[in-house]
């Protein structure tokens, strides 16, 4: 078994990040988990209930000087840059345009320099599959295929990319960038920093409520969903690894699935669920650059590190539906 270890994650209180310090915690390591916003009650019990040692710690990212000052304190063994703006609409874009840019880019570079100044061990960065653009061919991605963002947020990830990578070279920095599918799951909400919600977690809170679920565009548009617990433990299979063949990961199911299956799958947990088509009303998630892509391929991840995601569409939202009815319950 890995002997614990002590690791920064920036951007810890967002989603997938929460998720992620749960699942390292749970395995025993002590994480500091760094954020500009401190974790509401139900995640702070979230992320204490778990073997390993969890300090909440604030942190402004695009503050190089609490950045610095932060990593030669809490000196960690490995670290995951994961503070971001996320997908974002237009009207949104126009007001944060600037804000996006410092957060997802110079935020990430200022981390990385803190990282590489203490010589930290394996330094993960965060990125998305919406860097790679629109694919027609609804073909599986893989690593290697060119990036073609086509809004702030996918553009913001692709520079942090490139540019994090080329500073590993520059600083023998042992980096890898994990691009990550499209993640559902416990504590998807707007925190201000993710003000567009996956539409899994929009249809299964109508779903729990007893609203029609509303899909709007073409039902058969396809998504590469996966449940973030196994997003969590693929980066952290990155993150822990001894040796990393490769300097980049596609996190996720490696499989995709239309709206019109996803909707029937949540039916099938949902006896009775009223569903509502429109395909005439674009749908919202398409203007943040959540553009027709095929699915991510797992199989760098899989062959070097012997990973695999444990759950399919079907049992990711079953889990998903349980957490979020235990959740609301827990709130009323």
């Amino acid at each position: 078994m890995l002997s614990a270890m002590a690791v920064l994650v920036t951007g810890a209180t967002g989603f997938v990040m929460a998720n992620l310090v749960h699942h390292l915690a749970a395995s025993g390591h002590d994480v500091v988990a760094a954020d500009l916003k401190a974790p509401d009650a139900p995640m702070a019990r979230f992320l204490d209930a778990t073997p390993g040692k969890v300090s909440i710690r604030s942190l402004d990212v695009t503050d190089r000087a609490a950045v610095r000052a932060l990593v030669s304190e809490v000196r960690p063994e490995r670290a995951v840059i994961g503070a971001a703006i996320t997908a974002i609409p237009p009207e949104a874009e126009r007001a944060r345009f600037v804000e996006t840019v410092e957060v997802n880019v110079l935020g990430a570079l200022h981390t990385l320099a803190a990282l590489a100044e203490a010589g930290v061990r394996r330094v993960v960065s965060i990125s998305s599959g919406s860097v790679y653009g629109r694919r027609p061919s609804l073909a599986p991605i893989s690593e290697d295929d060119l990036g073609d963002p086509q809004a702030l947020y996918p553009m913001t990830k692709h520079a942090a990319d490139l540019l994090a990578r080329r500073f590993a070279d520059v600083h023998g920095v042992d980096l890898a960038v994990a691009r990550l599918a499209s993640p559902f799951g416990p504590f998807e909400r707007d925190t201000g920093s993710r003000p567009l919600l996956s539409p899994i977690a929009v249809w299964t809170a109508a779903a729990r409520q007893g609203q029609p679920v509303v899909v709007q565009g073409d039902a058969r548009d396809a998504r590469d969903a996966v449940y973030v617990a196994d997003i969590a433990s693929g980066i952290a299979a990155i993150l822990l690894a001894d040796r990393l063949g490769h300097d980049a990961y596609n996190v996720g199911w490696g499989r995709g699935a239309t709206a019109e299956a996803t909707v029937a799958a949540l039916a099938r947990l949902v006896p009775g669920l009223r569903v509502e088509w429109r395909p005439d009303q674009p749908s919202p998630w398409t203007g943040a650059g959540n553009v027709a892509r095929g699915p991510l391929r797992i199989d760098r991840l899989q062959r070097d590190l012997g990973w695999a995601p444990r759950y399919d569409l079907d049992s990711g939202l079953a889990a998903y539906l349980a957490w979020s009815r235990d959740h609301a319950s827990q709130r009323a």
